[in-house]
This record gives C-alpha cells, structure tokens and sequence, in this order.
C-alpha cells in the first residue's frame, strides 16, 4: 500500500523561489487515491503557489499536467514536446513516479 502527502506550501515555495516557470505533474494512480497529486490536487497547488507567489510581487507561471501514470515510461513521453520550456519541474507523484 502506498501512502503520500503533500510537502506544505512554504517547504514547496523555498524549493522553487528561484524559478518562474515550473511545470507541476501529477500523476492519476496512487497519489489521487490518497488526494495528494491528482488532477484535483494539482489544480489546487497550482493556485495556490500563483497566489502566494504575487502577494510577495513575484511572477511565476504554472503549467498543470497530470499524467495516468509517471513511474511508466509510455505517459512520460506526453511531456517531452514540452518539458524544456520550464526552469523546474514539481512532480506530484509517489516515490516510483519521482524516480
């Protein structure tokens, strides 16, 4: 059984400072049954990271992607076009998608 939870908003803000565009991954198997990473939750940090970034007047821009699965190599292709486009990418996943 995999068990995840969300690092807190100020951990992920201190991980990213440096960065304005960030692509933020979730994943639609483990992570979505414990509502941590899904599509849901994305949209949620995703907001969240927005607003808190332009309350201390800093730009950053977000792209939201979940996958149905990051730990396999078949969906990870779908990002490929993309992924250079940003400075960081902030997976959502549990520690097999991570990897």
């Amino acid at each position: 059984m995999i068990v995840a939870n969300r690092k807190s908003l100020d951990e992920i803000l201190g991980m990213i400072k440096p960065y304005k565009k960030v692509l933020l991954l979730g994943c639609n198997e483990c992570v979505t049954v414990c509502a941590a990473g899904g599509e849901r939750e994305v949209g949620v940090l995703a907001s969240e990271l927005k607003l808190a970034r332009g309350k201390d007047g800093e730009e950053i821009e977000v792209r939201e992607q979940t996958l149905e699965r990051q730990c396999d190599h078949e969906y990870i292709d779908q990002i490929r076009p993309f992924v250079g486009d940003y400075e960081a990418i902030l997976s959502m996943a549990c520690g097999a998608g991570i990897q």
